[in-house]
């Protein structure tokens, strides 16, 4: 049986993607290796590692994004707070999009192969002396965004007997995804018993791809498997000047006031933007026509990141909160 702790751990972090609580003013540090052709992203922040969170995103994102961009900043500081060791991802296999294939996709399998390698040369790496940092089995928490929901959504049967006793999936966390068990709000497969504890966060806005009906019936599809389950909705939030500066801010992404107050006006001409809400779906709001308000007044941020990459980079959450 599934340590209870887990499945309470997931919890946390699928609560952790509803709400800011913790303004860092900085990416998160990690660590980049290239392992088995895949870039990979570590942050490991305790003195050995027990539970390792495996990290998918969605299209047009790669693995560092997960350590930049405000909402996934507070979403990792949950994991990290809690000894839980990061690592992400860039697939190896895209068409320049950087989405994840789905099962009945071409490179589907050779992605799969890859990251299995990838993953157990990095565990194999932290076995090793003068100071091992894994000396038991370690648990996996998948969480996959979008494409990388439905591409994670099949690891765990995948992996189930390929890892060599340094580590077994533990829990799935599926962001905004309608999981590669359902397309269209119907059930493709039903996922078997052993299927890990699972946790499901979607937006009721998002009404055609991962659809408040799609997650209900995978839930219910995992209930009647008997599987430790659970959905959360994430609630229309307000998209004003001040919650996109404090946003950004978390991201170490500074902006003069009047700048961001020019964005919020675009929005709203562009009759995207009402009261402070988005209008229509999230996921398809066209907010890159405002963007250009933006150019020229951003200031240099910490770290590494150049500005003009800034622009590029820029997803508040407050899109795919509302």
């Amino acid at each position: 049986m599934v340590p209870r702790v887990i499945y309470k751990i997931m919890v946390h972090l699928a609560l952790g993607t509803m709400m800011f609580t913790i303004s860092t003013g900085q990416p998160i540090l990690m660590e980049q290796q290239d392992l088995s052709g895949v870039k990979t992203f570590v942050n490991i922040s305790g003195e050995s590692v027990k539970t390792m969170m495996v990290l998918f995103h969605g299209c047009n994102n790669q693995g560092h994004d997960w350590f930049q961009k405000p909402e996934e900043i507070v979403f990792l500081h949950k994991a990290i707070l809690r000894k839980i060791a990061v690592v992400a991802f860039t697939n190896p296999r895209h068409r320049g999009n950087f989405c994840w294939p789905s099962p009945d996709e071409e490179y589907f399998l050779e992605a799969t192969d890859l990251l299995h390698r990838a993953l157990l040369e990095l565990l194999d790496s932290l076995k090793k002396p003068p100071k091992p940092l894994v000396v038991s089995s370690v648990s996996l928490i998948l969480v996959g965004a979008s494409s990388g929901g439905i591409f994670a959504s099949r690891l765990p049967a995948i992996w189930r007997n390929k890892l060599l006793n340094l580590a077994q999936v533990t829990a799935f966390l599926s962001v905004v995804s309608p999981t590669s068990f359902v397309r269209k709000t119907q059930l493709l497969e039903q996922p078997g018993a052993d299927f890990p504890p699972t946790g499901l966060v979607y937006m009721p806005r998002d009404t055609t791809f991962a659809s408040e009906e799609a997650i209900e019936t995978f839930l219910g599809s995992l209930h009647q498997a008997g599987v430790a389950a659970k959905a959360w909705a994430l609630a229309p939030q307000q998209l004003t000047a001040e919650t996109l500066i404090a946003s950004l801010q978390i991201a170490g992404i500074f902006v003069e006031d009047k700048a961001v107050q020019k964005f919020i006006e675009a929005l709203t001409d562009l009759g995207l933007l009402m009261d402070g809400e988005v209008i229509e779906d999230p996921r398809r709001i066209p907010w890159r026509r405002a963007v250009s308000s933006l150019e020229n007044i951003l200031l240099c941020p910490i770290q590494t990141l150049e500005c003009k990459d800034i622009l590029a980079n820029i997803d508040t959450g407050a899109w795919r909160k509302s």
